[in-house]
Order: structure tokens, then C-alpha cells, then sequence
């Protein structure tokens, strides 16, 4: 007869293994989900705003990327760097009112794996970041495009991308980024907690690290805030929404404030969700966006008076 004590101990152990187990493919699931973009169709077009733009394709390291260029009035263009789940259509609206108003071109494309663009994955800035190089290299190659008047904008996933390839990009001139992300790591933390309830040691960690291996990239190295001080004597202009229920505010754009050089600014707006401070102010949005872009990039700013719905 077999003891007590190992039935015991068996019965621990299988329980412990039986946990262990499902403890590792529910984080290894949630790491998958984490790294697979939903595809979104575009909710307006370049005419439902009133301009006029050209459907681009651009070749990129991931396939090809879907965009739209638009002529700049007053020799600055702006590439424009949208959100997960979302895509180049998020820019349309806040574009209209600029081109409109000052004259700025810009290039809206959908980032690999979203939208029209080629590509399956989502890596949080790290690949995307060779994204917005192709971007750059398009304008280049165009011939007609003032390559010392460029600005990149991002929101969200784009913010992350913005400054990680500002940082390695001089020909970006300036950067405005929203809803941005200070550190990916403390981030997914969060949001692991607020959204199942559970603590996020050891479930985010689990979920860093199946997904590192899963993208061959280092997800735990997306750590904006300590890359956002390269960009100085660039100018950044950092956009807070106090209401965002997937950044972490106040604390990633105080902490991406208070990390960057100077020339910068910090717009935090009270009643804005995620990546909505133009839904909500839409005129305070082109004051500060246009204000912030007239001052440190454009050299013959253009202000037609005209102010596009």
C-alpha cells in the first residue's frame, strides 16, 4: 500500500503542475493577442475632409506600406504615425485643419500590419520604426519634398514609434506625439491589473517574455524615456491625455516630459481619452500643434484663415 504522505505529495505536485501549466499558455495567449494588430478600414476619406491626395505604395523591410501624400504650401511636410488598430485615416481630420489653415503637407501611412499595408505583427515601435524610414526614403526619392522641413506626429503606438526613430533619424526636425507610452514594461504592467484584475507579477512578465520570443524582438527595451533626451536641441511637444484608460497619465507624460531636452512643451488636457484631445478641443488642438510646428519648423507659414469641419 502506498503511503499517505506520497499520494499527498503526488496530488500537490500534479495540482502545481496542472497551474504551472496553465498559467504559462494563458500568458503565452495573451503575449499572441498582444502581437496580432485588428485590421480597421479607413472611416473617412482624404475628400470627406476636403483634400486632395494621391494613394501611395511604399516598399518597407515588412512589405508594402499603404499611404497617402499630401502637397505642402509652406515647405513642411509631416509624416503622420497612427495608433494600433487603427490606421492613416486617424490623421485626416487634424491634417485638413492644418493644410487648411497653415499649408503643411503630410505623409499618412498605415503601419505594417494594419490597415492596407503588407505585414501580420505589431512590435510596439521596435520594427515599426523601420516603417517610418521607408517613409522617409519615399519622400527623399520623390524629389519635390524639402527634406530639412520634415516632422514627424504620432499617437499611441505611433508616439512610441515617433521617438525611437526621431532618435535615429536627424532629418526629423521636430516631434509631436500623444497618448505616448514612457516605458512599455511599467505600461503592460498596468494594464495587465487594471484590465484582468490580477497582479501583474508574474502575469506581465510572463506575457514580456513569451512575447519577446514570439517577435524575435526585445519588448523590454521599449522604454521611450530613456531615449526622448537623445532628440534635443529637436523640439518635442508632448500631449497628455488625462483621461486615457491604456497610457498611464499623468505619469508617462510627466515622466517623458521631464525626460526630454529642451526646446519642449507638455499640453495635458483634462477630458481627453486615449489619443482624443483633438475630439475634444479641436481648436485648442491646431493652436498648439500648429502654434508648436509654426515656431520650430516652418520657414513661410502660410495662414490661409480657412479652418476645414
Amino acid at each position: 500500500m502506498t503511503p499517505l504522505f506520497v499520494i499527498v505529495g503526488l496530488t500537490l505536485a500534479s495540482i502545481v503542475v496542472v497551474l504551472l501549466t496553465g498559467l504559462l499558455l494563458f500568458t503565452y495567449l495573451q503575449a499572441r493577442k498582444l502581437l496580432r494588430p485588428v485590421r480597421t478600414s479607413m472611416k473617412i476619406t482624404p475628400a470627406d475632409v476636403g483634400l486632395s491626395m494621391s494613394e501611395v505604395r511604399i516598399p518597407g523591410q515588412r512589405g508594402t506600406l499603404a499611404g497617402w501624400h499630401l502637397p505642402t504650401r509652406n515647405g513642411s511636410t509631416l509624416i503622420c504615425c497612427h495608433g494600433i488598430n487603427d490606421n492613416s485615416g486617424q490623421w485626416l481630420p487634424q491634417i485638413a485643419r492644418l493644410h487648411g489653415r497653415y499649408g503643411y503637407g503630410a505623409l499618412l501611412f498605415d503601419f505594417a500590419g494594419h490597415g492596407q499595408s503588407d505585414g501580420t505583427q505589431v512590435t510596439y515601435g521596435i520594427r515599426e520604426r523601420h516603417d517610418v524610414t521607408a517613409a522617409i526614403e519615399y519622400l527623399r526619392q520623390r524629389g519635390d519634398v524639402d527634406m530639412d522641413q520634415l516632422a514627424i506626429l504620432g499617437n499611441s503606438l505611433g508616439a512610441i514609434t515617433a521617438v525611437l526613430a526621431a532618435a535615429e533619424h536627424p532629418d526629423l526636425h521636430a516631434v509631436v506625439i500623444e497618448s505616448g507610452f514612457a516605458d512599455l514594461y511599467h505600461d503592460i504592467a498596468k494594464l495587465f491589473t487594471r484590465y484582468t484584475g490580477l497582479p501583474s507579477f508574474p502575469f506581465a512578465q510572463l506575457v514580456i517574455f513569451w512575447g519577446q520570443r514570439i517577435a524575435g524582438v526585445r519588448l523590454s527595451e521599449i522604454r521611450p524615456v530613456q531615449v526622448i533626451g537623445k532628440l534635443a536641441p529637436r523640439p518635442v511637444l508632448i500631449i497628455s491625455d488625462l483621461r486615457d484608460a491604456l497610457a498611464d497619465e499623468p505619469y508617462d507624460g510627466e515622466h517623458l516630459y521631464q525626460a526630454a531636452g529642451e526646446p519642449k512643451e507638455l499640453w495635458q488636457v483634462a477630458d481627453a481619452g486615449h489619443v482624443n484631445a483633438f475630439g475634444v478641443e479641436p481648436d485648442a488642438w491646431i493652436e498648439r500643434v500648429g502654434g508648436f510646428l509654426n515656431t520650430h519648423l516652418a520657414t513661410s507659414v502660410e495662414e490661409s484663415g480657412s479652418r476645414p469641419s
